[in-house]
């Protein structure tokens, strides 16, 4: 009976391993073989005891890992996945380092994949932590020279590892140790010896120094994730590996879309948009809608950045076109967070529409399109995409007052932006604390013509000193520069307020710290760099200066 058991539990064994893979090289039924597999190795591992058959066990828990990493990529992920890693773990009991130093190895950049998969789930930064120690374990045993192959592709996940952990924290760092992770991997991946692998690490390597352009360097690491991908479609053509090549044109379109931020915006965002177009070639609504609805994003975010530029109204009809295709794939109820992302960017879309035409009524779809978002982006789950969502929602409301119910709508924009504060604190996000302050002093200097004129702009000024804790001419010296000149505006409004009300020294302190935000703005707006804003700000300059004069007694100090 022993003997008919050990034969089934062979047989099982021996069908889990066709069976996994079956699921590996054909993709229709791919779930169906996978469970399958699964069960398999299950029934043998009803036979294999850990104390009569511990050798062979091992092995079997570590397929039966595999298989069930393999199935969290279908579905039930977390559930799989928290399957898949005890397995591993029980045969690293057995395959140590000492003893099965190979085993040892495979086994943990294993479970470094298992424990990278969980990070999108939950836990991220633990878990991507646990990655990286499994991943750093295997290349005890996978030398450069011992395993050259094995070590390539162990860098290979290291590297994306880190990637992923630079999300998270030490940005710069992280992504440092990812690059050095992919070229570790490229010594062995070579255009020649190993054209696939050299093409999916180059791809990874382009990403992380796209990644790397968010912190440092951005012209510089952007030309070399551009020339990363460029490498990367030198194998993945059209014709020989079409979802790869999309997918790298998509990663190229996003390197080309933010290169349009330093230099030759108008020429980078058009090579954005072929590239984007290029991957909506393979990407198509039916075959990929994921992939479809990923892509039409970001060529709707490019064709908005392009109406900056040129032919605002036809771009902006572009973008928008580009966001509804998106949207029918990421509906509300199948991919939620993905929706409210893309009726954020619908709603700048229109807000940048409503300054070409029909104002009230694109102003109306932007605040409908925001408020979608906001279904989504609630404080509680998604802190700081609300932030963001509420601060356009402000702007929104704040242009509305232009057309109609202005106190109204102002109120609605001030409310927006404070939500918006309750995320964008000065220490945590100190940029977008300073761009909302910024924001709601204009709310405020504009409700201030409706409604307690002094005492609104003296919330104006409050806010937009607040910016400037942050916008200051060493470190952001046009945002300083702006901020400056909003203050210049609002000074004087209160000042003259103030002169009206008989209060002459408070107004005289006003229109002198009105007189140096002149000064500080003009530091940035030269005659050369911003002529229009150099003008604007001299003649308000001399302006002041002759008020100044005809308030205060001759020698006193400015």
């Amino acid at each position: 009976m022993t003997q008919i058991n050990s034969t089934l539990a062979e047989l099982s064994e021996r069908a889990g391993d066709n069976f996994r893979k079956i699921a590996e090289v054909k993709a229709q039924g791919r779930e169906a073989n996978l469970r399958r597999a699964i069960a398999a190795y299950q029934k043998a591992l009803e036979f294999f005891k850990a104390d009569t058959h511990r050798l062979r066990r091992a092995g079997l828990q570590n397929s039966f890992g595999v298989a069930s990493c393999r199935l969290a990529e279908v579905r039930e992920k977390e559930a799989k996945l928290k399957l898949a890693i005890p397995a591993f773990e029980e045969a690293l009991r057995v395959h140590t380092f000492e003893d099965f130093p190979q085993a040892y190895a495979m086994t943990q950049n294993n479970l470094g994949n298992a424990y990278r998969n969980l990070a999108e789930v939950r836990d991220q930064e633990t878990n991507l932590k646990l990655a990286i120690a499994a991943y750093r374990e295997a290349l005890r045993v996978y030398t450069l020279e011992a395993f050259p192959q094995d070590h390539a592709m162990t860098q290979n996940n290291l590297g994306n590892a880190r990637r992923d952990l630079a999300d998270v924290r030490d940005q710069e760092v992280n992504l440092e140790l990812a690059i050095t992770a992919y070229q570790e991997a490229l010594r062995v991946r070579t255009f020649g010896a190993f054209p696939q692998a050299y093409a999916m690490t180059r791809n990874n390597l382009g990403n992380a120094y796209r990644n790397l352009a968010e912190v440092r360097d951005k012209e510089t690491n952007l030309e070399l994730a551009i020339a990363a991908y460029q490498e990367a479609l030198l194998v993945y053509t059209s014709d020989g590996f079409p979802v790869q090549y999309a997918r790298t044109q998509n990663n190229l379109g996003n390197a080309y879309a933010d290169m349009a931020e330093v230099p030759d915006k108008e020429a980078n965002l058009k090579l954005g948009i072929a590239a984007f177009q290029e991957a909506l070639r393979v990407y198509t609504l039916e075959a990929f809608p994921q992939d479809y609805a990923r892509t039409q994003n970001n060529l709707g975010t490019a064709y908005r950045n392009l109406a900056e530029v040129r032919e605002k109204e036809a771009n902006l009809k572009l973008g928008i076109a580009a966001f509804e295709e998106a949207l029918r794939v990421r509906t509300f109820e199948d991919f939620p967070q993905d929706y409210a992302m893309t009726q954020n960017n619908l709603g700048n879309a229109y807000g940048d529409m409503a300054e070409v035409r029909d104002k009230e009524a694109n102003l109306k779809l932007a605040i409908a399109a925001f408020e979608e978002a906001l279904r989504v982006r609630t404080f509680e789950a998604f802190p700081v995409q609300y932030a963001t969502t509420q601060n356009n929602l402000g702007n929104a409301y704040t242009n509305l007052p232009e057309v109609r119910d202005k106190e109204a709508n102002l109120k609605l924009a001030i409310v927006a932006f404070e939500e918006a504060l309750r995320v964008h604190a000065f220490e945590a996000f100190p940029v977008q604390y300073a761009s909302t302050q910024n924001n709601l002093g204009t709310a405020y200097s504009s409700m201030a013509e409706v409604h307690e004129r002094e005492a609104n702009l003296n919330l104006a000024i409050g806010a937009f000193r607040e910016a400037l804790r942050v916008f200051t001419f060493e470190a952001l010296p046009q945002y300083c520069a702006a901020t400056q000149f909003n203050l210049v505006r609002v000074y004087l409004d209160l000042g003259g307020a103030r002169l009206a009300g008989g209060a002459t020294e408070e107004a005289k302190d006003l229109f002198r710290a009105a007189r140096n935000s002149c000064i500080e703005a003009l530091r940035v707006c030269t005659k050369v760099s911003y002529p229009e804003g150099y003008d604007t700000l001299t003649k308000r300059l001399s302006a002041l200066d002759a008020l100044l004069a005809k308030i205060q007694p001759p020698g006193a100090d400015r």
